[in-house]
Formats: structure tokens, C-alpha cells, sequence
């Protein structure tokens, strides 16, 4: 088969790069053992045509949008390439504002959504502007839907009964080394820097709230726009000396730097199957993350959960879980062993069960 992935970001995006984007690259890889894959993403500074582990990444689009631009003009662009590809089966990975861009509507061939997270929502909280509407409109247009999660597959059957909907989490590589490390402890949060999804002002709160002497260390990339929102509020508490960037993370530094972290930070206001947290199951990392509903799925004996958005609360519980040594080993044993139910190889079975079901349907 040629499958196409269409996905804004992807894992060399400068302003994103986030764990949609990485879940994609895994199970592409892997699908090339038996199928032609394409990952068509957006365009940006320094991006070009590649081939990464057998998968062809094509960019569309212009490179000099940035983000927020680019993402609309994304979605314009998308209709008039599922129109004039070759394809078997097109895997549209939902890009906000509006979550989809109706492929199914433009091509009689399958188009799957593939839904990381249901963005409308906190689109519409953040603009006031009614994205969550356009989005219920787009989601009715589709047959086919891959989702992370049940709670995610139930949003979509009440919206569109008639789809087809297949459940296929994430996986994750185990590790066999988690906690190994012998360099400073501190707390870690690893992931796309911004304030209104992922909350790194509420982190930086309860940070200050915590008073524990351990760094709080930073991982990832952002807009211009949201790094300059965190070193304000960083500069504003006085916890330069505190907090460390460390910029993009990946390979041997990454790893480094989950073996030698105490605990993972999970501040978000919103989100669904977030990689990091499996990332953390897979070292044995213990988490603290806010009560939301996207981390339903995570068993609160492998994450402490805070009442939404408590600060305060977050601190005192950061401060509980750093100073109890029993309670992060046993935090340890549940998380590895819920890294455990988490494997690409059967994410790979379940997506090619999916397209053989959706290409006997068509």
C-alpha cells in the first residue's frame, strides 16, 4: 500500500517537534517493512525533502509563515494535495485551530482522522472564537478515526455515530536504565515550551511555591513569543538561579537526563496522551500532573493529580514526592509496569489491522 501521514509539525520542527509528531515517525518507520510511506508536513527555515528511516518526508507550504500562519495555511493546502496524490489510504493527523481539514470530502479513497488531541476547545478558551462548532462540523465529515484513548473515541461516536472508530495508543521503548544516573537531582519537564496548553506558567508557580533546593530543569522548544512569557515570570519570582534551560533534547542527552531526574512535571491545562508520560513509565519516573480529564488514563499510582489548576498545591505535592523515597519506589514499580502495556509493535499490528479493515470497507 502507499499510505500517506499528513501532519503540520514533525520531529525537526524548530517551533514544535512535538510527541504527535515523533508517535507519527515511529509507526511510519516501522510500516515501511511491508508499504511506501509519506509523511507530508509543513515548510519552515531549513526544512527540505528527506528520506529518514525509509520514510519520505515531502514539505509543503511556504517556510516563511512561523507557526501560527502556517498552521492555517496548512489546512488550506491540504485539499488540493489529497486531490492530486497517489494513494491508498491518507492518515490525516489533526492540526489546530480547527482540528481537521475535511479530506474525506474531497477524495472518494479513505481518509483516516488520526487524533492526538481534539484541539477546538482550548482554541476557542484561548481566542474566544467558536472553533470548537467548526470543528463538530469537520469531525461528521469523516468515516474513519484513529484515537489514543476511549475517552477520546466516546467525544467522537456522540459527534459522528456513523464512523468507524479504532482505539491504538502510543508505544514506547522500555528502559532497562531509569534512575541509574548519579549526576544532581532535580525535577524535569520535557516538552513543547508554551503557557496556555501546556501550563509552564503554573509550573513555574508551584515551583516557587514548592521552596524545595532542587533545580527545576526545562527541556524542549517554543515560540519567541512563550519563551519571552517564561523568563519574565521566571525573573519576576527571582528563580533565575533556580530553573535551566536545556533546549531540544534527543539521543544520548535525553536519556541522560530522564535517568538522573527525581520526577517529571505534568502542569498541563489540556491535553490527551501526552509522550512524555509514557516516556517517564518507560524510565520508572514518578509524575505530578493536574487532575484533567486527557490524563484520565494514567494510573494515579505512577502519577500524583492535582485539582485543576491549584499552583500551590502543585508545589506542596512536588515537595511531598521528592521527600518521600518510599513513595517514589513504589511510584517506580507501577510506572515500568505500565510502560509494560505500551509497545510499538503492537501499535504497528493495530494500524495495519486498521487499514486492511478500511480498505475492505471502501
Amino acid at each position: 500500500m502507499k499510505i500517506i501521514f499528513s501532519t503540520y509539525d514533525d520531529i525537526n520542527n524548530p517551533y514544535y517537534a512535538g510527541g504527535g509528531s515523533r508517535a507519527i515517525h515511529e509507526v511510519a518507520k516501522r510500516l515501511t517493512d511491508k508499504h511506501q510511506v509519506v509523511v507530508m508536513t509543513a515548510n519552515y527555515p531549513g526544512a527540505k525533502n528527506q528520506t529518514v528511516d525509509n520514510v519520505f518526508y515531502k514539505r509543503i507550504g511556504f517556510s516563511f509563515f512561523g507557526p501560527k500562519f502556517g498552521q492555517l495555511f496548512f489546512h488550506f493546502l491540504l485539499p488540493f494535495y489529497v486531490i492530486r496524490a497517489k494513494f491508498d489510504v491518507w492518515v490525516e493527523s489533526f492540526t489546530p485551530p480547527f482540528s481537521t481539514s475535511c479530506l474525506q470530502l474531497f477524495t472518494k479513497k479513505p481518509v483516516i482522522g488520526l487524533v492526538h488531541m481534539l484541539s477546538g476547545e482550548d482554541m476557542e478558551r484561548k481566542y474566544k472564537f467558536p472553533f470548537r462548532a467548526i470543528e463538530k462540523r469537520g469531525l461528521r465529515t469523516y468515516k474513519y478515526f484513529i484515537v489514543l484513548t476511549e475517552a477520546i473515541r466516546e467525544k467522537i461516536s456522540l459527534i459522528n455515530k456513523e464512523s468507524t472508530i479504532f482505539v491504538i495508543p502510543n508505544g514506547v521503548i522500555v528502559s532497562r536504565r531509569g534512575g541509574e544516573g548519579r549526576g544532581e537531582r532535580y525535577i524535569l519537564f520535557i516538552g513543547r515550551l508554551e503557557f496556555n496548553q501546556k501550563g509552564l506558567d503554573l509550573l513555574v508557580e508551584a515551583y516557587r511555591y514548592s521552596g524545595i533546593k532542587e533545580k527545576l530543569v526545562i527541556a524542549g522548544v517554543g515560540t519567541d513569543g512563550d519563551m519571552g512569557k517564561i523568563r519574565v515570570l521566571i525573573e519576576r519570582y527571582k528563580l533565575q538561579k533556580n530553573i535551566k534551560f536545556v533546549g531540544k533534547v534527543e539521543g544520548e542527552k535525553k536519556d541522560m537526563l530522564f535517568r538522573n531526574a527525581s520526577a517529571i512535571m505534568v502542569p498541563s491545562r489540556f491535553d490527551t496522551f501526552p509522550t512524555v508520560v509514557l516516556e517517564a513509565m518507560a524510565y520508572g519516573l514518578p509524575m505530578v500532573g493536574f487532575d484533567i480529564a486527557g490524563l484520565q488514563w494514567v494510573s494515579e499510582d505512577c502519577m500524583l493529580k492535582v485539582a485543576p489548576f491549584d499552583s500551590a498545591k502543585f508545589g506542596f505535592t512536588i515537595k511531598r514526592i521528592l521527600r518521600d523515597k518510599e513513595l517514589r519506589f513504589s511510584m517506580s514499580l507501577a510506572a515500568k509496569k505500565q510502560a509494560a502495556k505500551y509497545t510499538w509493535e503492537s501499535a504497528l499490528k493495530k494500524y495495519e489491522e486498521a487499514f486492511k479493515k478500511v480498505e475492505n470497507l471502501k
